[in-house]
């Protein structure tokens, strides 16, 4: 979403938030690429290869933080929903909530894509199935492969939450699209959200230290659940909301940046130890909202380099490329398992995939997502 915020006679742009969505879109997709069409780390490390070969292979382990990539899109997500009431709240008028139009317009931009993402899931691992089997029965002998997609499938318990709007809730993924179950999570933090501002009513406080509450006691009190998971996430999107009120209310300091990279790296540091729940939970909040300041901070005239404009084009798309990539890639994958025997020792056949992949997101996109994007909002404070 393109936004321009005037505040204090400064141009706001948050332009670079699209290239962001489309950068952790393609995040995603790299890393799932490369996790099915190339060979494990420790097979790998049995054969002799050149120099550049390991080089870009061990280089490629950067794409292994597809969860961090996800918490991103959490803040994300909470700071565009939020923005709205964000710029009532700053003109101190108070604010209302059309919950019945707020509903309307979720479910309009985000379930006819959803619709198409299960029917495309439903239709490849089909086929998938039929023509390369092992893969999808977890039977290729990998154990990391073989873990993962045993619990992959359509039985009752992934079919009937992915049709309420809660993949993956009972712990069983709608066919191959594991990714889905980030989906599950926004559905709930839109239900909440009206009753979110009913206390945010009271007071900033009020509001945000509920929902910090909210993820400390199930941290504390409550089993491994769905539920519990769900509010343990709660204050990553939270942490968004905060930033669209920190953004409408004031110019942001010129050294925002340089504290968010050394928030961030502090955090990425973090939560590469082993920490309590709750200690993750703080630093999987701070890198989350660090990573948005940065890019809300980013200098006007980034938004003409052609990467940019790249990166943009793919956050225009980014929820399709998401929600329908996993299906494809397994595809490709259970293909080669199947012809080869294995994965191949080199990146090319993922390469050429990712390639691929964004394609057909964009021609599903075309048919689909594209008739139901919202027009752009543009906020100017009086």
């Amino acid at each position: 979403m393109t936004l321009l915020i005037k505040n204090k006679k400064k141009v706001l742009n948050l332009k670079s938030l699209d290239a962001l969505r489309g950068l952790l879109a393609l995040y995603v997709l790299c890393g799932h690429a490369r996790w099915l069409l190339w060979a494990g780390h420790s097979e790998w490390k049995q054969y002799i290869h050149p120099l550049w070969s390991n080089i870009i292979a061990y280089s490629s382990g950067c794409f292994r933080y597809g969860h961090e990539a996800v918490i991103i899109f959490f803040v994300l997500s909470g700071f565009f929903i939020h923005l709205r009431v964000s710029k009532q709240l700053a003109e101190k008028n108070g604010f209302q909530l059309d919950i019945v139009y707020f509903f309307k317009r979720r479910f309009h931009r985000l379930i006819p894509p959803y619709v198409f993402a299960l029917l495309l899931t439903l239709i490849v691992d089909l086929i998938g199935r039929a023509l390369y089997p092992t893969l999808y029965h977890a039977a290729t002998g990998d154990v990391l492969l073989d873990n993962n997609f045993v619990n992959k499938g359509f039985s009752w318990t992934s079919i009937i939450p992915a049709l309420f709007l809660l993949p993956s809730s009972l712990g069983k993924d709608f066919g191959t699209n594991g990714p889905f179950w980030s989906l599950s999570y926004e559905f709930v933090y839109y239900l909440l959200y009206p009753l979110w501002l009913t206390i945010r009513r009271f007071g900033t406080w009020h509001g945000y230290l509920t929902g910090i509450s909210l993820a400390l006691a199930s941290i504390w009190f409550l089993p491994s659940s769905f539920i519990r998971s769900i509010l343990i996430h709660y204050p990553i999107w939270l942490s968004g909301a905060i930033i669209a009120e920190m953004v409408v209310r004031k110019r942001l300091p010129k050294w925002t940046i340089l504290i968010s990279c050394f928030c961030s790296s502090i955090a990425f540091i973090a939560i590469n130890l082993n920490l309590s729940e709750s200690f993750k939970l703080l630093f999987y909040t701070l890198l989350g909202s660090s990573i948005l300041l940065i890019v809300i901070s980013l200098p006007i005239i980034i938004f003409r380099h052609p990467l940019h404009r790249f990166l943009e084009f793919l956050g225009i798309e980014s929820y399709t490329i998401y929600i329908c990539h996993f299906p494809l890639v397994a595809f490709v994958s259970a293909w080669t398992i199947e012809t080869f025997g294995a994965r191949p020792m080199n990146g090319w056949l993922a390469i050429g995939t990712v390639a691929i992949t964004l394609l057909l997101c964009h021609l599903f996109f075309l048919l689909c997502e594209r008739h139901f994007m919202h027009s752009r909002l543009k906020i100017e404070s009086s």
